[in-house]
């Protein structure tokens, strides 16, 4: 029950009773301050009535500020937190972005005198260190961070009761200006400003409008502004499933992800966000020659991981990881993933020029799929275990080669076109021959294998084969009957490194949705989605999984690939096009950062 607040470059999670849970400071993957989501002691920012309130929660509209309103009988307030971000107040600096690193919580009475105890309790380093309070300068001091306020130092301290006749403020971040309910007030109207511009920006259905803003803001609020990186999560170690050992850290930039989030971002309009992630890719990869599954949120390759056994973990379910094994896997789909990123932006929607850079880049992730494509792999689902030749990495290889050669045909390289067919027909028809179990009636997890695997419902996405295809068909028809549990959808059914797997992974549900309309079931996939959709929580946001029996969503949070996929989802079944509606406009949307 949390919702998300933030600036690009760092965020909090605000739990639906205002105790602010996590938050990494001062950027995504720094090592939290307030970690109560993963331990009771943490470390938190909370407010405690006195007396029994009701709470509500919700976003104001159109914007990534929230809204907590506690009321009772005699008494009512409302807590609003933010960060802020917002264009500069000043008239000659106008167009300059300001994004100040703090969390910025205002405390307003709206009926009575309530009376409420704060309780301020940062544990930095995860907990390792504790905090000396150093007061100084108006602030409130701990290592790298300080509090500024206009409640008591010693009342927030001791846990002392505050009679709330008056508006107050809490700000938590880097060392703090002069402070005051009014410069707090002002902050977040042009916070406000800035997310309702936004917002405008973005090109919408009707349909599904709502959902599809909620979502896209997620992204955003997932983007480390300063180099352009999308975070999967902003936590780690939240668990796929409770005890399973299922706990990673998600605070990294997947290849992966970013190929489904620049299709998605670009269909919304937000070709900014789009160009800028896959420039982040462009540089880590040229700057280091070669290309990994993920990067830290500065360019970071080596993300090795280790585990905090200080912390219990979420409800008691450890360990907590930070870093991720995962990195220097060999997953052969990432090289697929990166063409199509270069498809999609320059090709399907954009329509630039590619320059000698680009074309460089191209013709490297080419060579990559020819000499890695017929080779073993941990798959997409990152098996640490198992090495196999997993379907959806050939389709993936396929799918590199094939949009390197549309490209190559649009800018009319012809010969590099021609060189490239051969590989792109090769590879076709070893996933047919081998990918494809006749029996089962089904494309499989594996080569030979018999276990489906719920990625192989974007083989209509990526245009592997028509949609009226009797494989294709039967493909989705096994996954719907032999991994769809409800509304919701198994990854895969067959052992892994850490047991059988209980719970379902959100997205899958949506590839689902999305592969039932493209042949033609939609009935079902509409069905699907008005089901899949009300499994977010009251903010309309997603995790990772939910868990099959509960219901309760699980996994890290909120997580990127959900959102990306909701926006698709929601866009294919509201009978819409973004790439439509940019040429009836016939107008370039000016940027908005």
């Amino acid at each position: 029950p949390y919702g998300i607040i933030g600036n690009c470059k760092t965020c909090a999670l605000v739990k639906k009773d205002a105790s602010i849970d996590w938050m990494c400071y001062p950027s995504f993957s720094s090592p939290s301050i307030f970690a109560k989501i993963l331990d009771k002691n943490g470390g938190s920012l909370e407010v405690h009535p006195l007396g029994k309130y009701k709470v509500a929660q919700r976003y104001i509209p159109n914007t990534a500020v929230l809204e907590t309103t506690f009321t009772s009988q005699k008494h009512a307030f409302k807590i609003i937190d933010f960060f802020p971000r917002y264009k500069s107040l000043l008239q000659k600096d106008h167009q300059l972005l300001v994004k100040n690193n703090r969390l910025i919580r205002i405390i307003k009475p709206l009926k009575g005198k309530p009376k409420l105890k704060i309780s301020y309790d940062p544990k930095p380093n995860y907990a390792i260190e504790k905090c000396s309070f150093k007061e100084e300068e108006n602030e409130l001091r701990c290592t790298g961070f300080s509090l500024a306020s206009n409640i008591n130092f010693e009342k927030i301290i001791n846990g002392e009761i505050i009679v709330l006749n008056q508006a107050k403020y809490i700000v938590v971040g880097e060392k703090q200006d002069s402070f005051s309910v009014q410069r707090c007030m002002t902050l977040l109207y042009a916070t406000k400003k800035y997310w309702e511009k936004w917002v405008e920006t973005l090109i919408l259905p009707e349909k599904h409008r709502d959902a599809i803003i909620r979502s896209a803001i997620a992204l955003k609020l997932l983007t480390y502004s300063e180099t352009g990186a999308i975070i999967a999560a902003s936590t780690t170690s939240i668990p796929e499933e409770l005890h399973s050992g299922r706990n990673f850290d998600y605070r990294y930039c997947w290849v992966r992800d970013a190929v489904f989030c620049v299709d998605a971002l670009t269909k919304i309009g937000r070709h900014y966000e789009a160009r800028k992630l896959m420039e982040f890719f462009m540089k880590n990869v040229l700057e280091h020659d070669f290309i990994q599954i993920m990067y830290g949120i500065h360019g970071e390759t080596n993300l090795d991981e280790r585990e905090l056994p200080h912390l219990e973990g979420f409800k008691c379910s450890s360990p907590v990881r930070i870093g991720n094994a995962a990195y220097n896997q060999v997953q052969n789909d990432i090289y697929g993933g990166a063409v199509d990123l270069l498809y999609l932006f320059f090709c399907y929607y954009n329509r630039r020029q590619m320059t000698k850079k680009y074309w460089r880049f191209l013709s490297y992730l080419v060579n990559q799929i020819k000499f890695t494509w017929h080779r073993k792999d941990n798959g997409i689902w990152e098996f640490r275990e198992y090495s196999r030749h997993y379907t959806y990495s050939k389709v993936m290889c396929f799918v590199g080669v094939d949009r390197a050669i549309k490209l190559a045909q649009f800018y009319k390289k012809d010969e590099l076109a021609e060189k490239w067919v051969p590989l792109r027909d090769e590879i076709k028809e070893d996933i047919l021959k081998h990918g494809y179990n006749a029996e089962v009636k089904s494309f499989t997890l594996y080569y030979g294998g018999t276990e489906l695997d719920a990625a192989l419902l974007l083989l209509a996405y990526h245009e592997f084969l028509e949609p009226s295809d009797p494989r294709l068909i039967n493909t989705v028809k096994a996954i719907y009957h032999g991994l769809r549990k409800g509304y919701l959808v198994k990854r895969y059914t067959k052992e892994d490194d850490f047991g059988m797997s209980h719970s379902a992974f959100t997205i899958c549900a949506f590839w689902l949705i999305d592969a039932l309309y493209y042949i033609g079931e939609e009935k079902k996939a509409r069905i699907l989605y008005t089901a899949i959709t009300k499994r977010s929580n009251h903010l309309c946001l997603f995790s990772e999984d939910i868990d099959i029996r509960t219901k309760k969503q699980l996994g890290n949070f909120p997580q990127a690939y959900t959102h990306i996929a909701h926006i698709n989802s929601s866009i294919l079944l509201s009978e819409w096009s973004a790439k439509r509606k940019r040429i009836e406009w016939g107008v370039k949307r000016k940027e908005w950062f």
